[in-house]
């Protein structure tokens, strides 16, 4: 009877431990298109270093063409962002008396205003292969279908610390798959702000990401080796 109400406690708690995760588990696409979405094309990220009137300074790029073969005009407003990871140097029990050595992310969004040195550099590397490179901020606009139609512009980001040993970069705009989600640390006496929402919006968001091999020394050299690029709600 015992080892019977044993084995009962035990199916029940880990049905409970599974319940919870679902619960909190990051939301996933669609297994099936929903909603429209656009074609994306990136390149490799790549380095360049460019004289903006205040010394030289290396920036990162990743270029990208983007096609409409849905069957209507898309509002194109691409969202691109960094998130690069610095690796611990301590154990976790040490992180707190170590923050200089403690893991650490960083998200920067890519540079919508971007010097006009900086994108002139990076087209004329590029001329040949994208004649027809747009600014950022123009890449805003109205996407019409057709492969005829196609745009191309670049994300552009600081020079990444030494330290980060892997990276990903987050393309949004690219499909109209959005959903809502409670915000579990709502708090309903305070008037709502960017930190106090009540719902969260996420959206269909592509994923690429990178690592960086080598130690701080080399990493500035090195070429950053493409995982497995994935469609994430974010």
């Amino acid at each position: 009877m015992k080892r019977r109400l044993f084995h009962i406690l035990m199916a029940a708690a880990l049905l409970s431990v599974a319940t919870y995760r679902a619960a909190i588990a990051t939301p996933e696409p669609s297994p099936t298109r929903i909603s429209w979405e656009l074609q994306l094309e990136p390149t490799a990220p790549a380095r360049i270093l460019v004289d903006t009137d205040q010394g030289q300074r290396v920036y990162w790029y990743l270029l990208y063409s983007v096609t409409n073969n849905t069957p209507q005009d898309i509002d194109f407003h691409p969202e691109i962002v960094r998130v690069s990871e610095i690796a611990s140097e301590v154990p976790e029990d040490q992180a707190e008396a170590h923050a200089d050595k403690a893991s650490k992310l960083t998200v920067e969004p890519s540079l919508v205003g971007v010097h006009p040195k900086i994108f002139a550099a990076i087209k004329n590397l590029h001329a040949k292969t994208h004649p027809f490179l747009v600014e950022p901020v123009k890449a805003i606009s109205k996407l019409k279908q057709g492969r005829d139609n196609s745009l191309s512009s670049v994300a552009v980001f600081p020079e990444l610390d030494p330290r980060v040993s892997k990276f990903t970069i987050y393309i949004g705009g690219l499909s109209g798959e959005q959903m809502t989600k409670s915000n579990p640390l709502y708090d309903a006496k305070k008037p709502p702000s960017d930190d106090n929402q009540p719902v969260f919006v996420l959206r269909k968001t592509l994923a690429i990401p990178y690592t960086l091999p080598g130690d701080e020394r080399t990493r500035k050299n090195a070429e950053p080796a493409l995982g497995r690029m994935e469609w994430v709600m974010r």
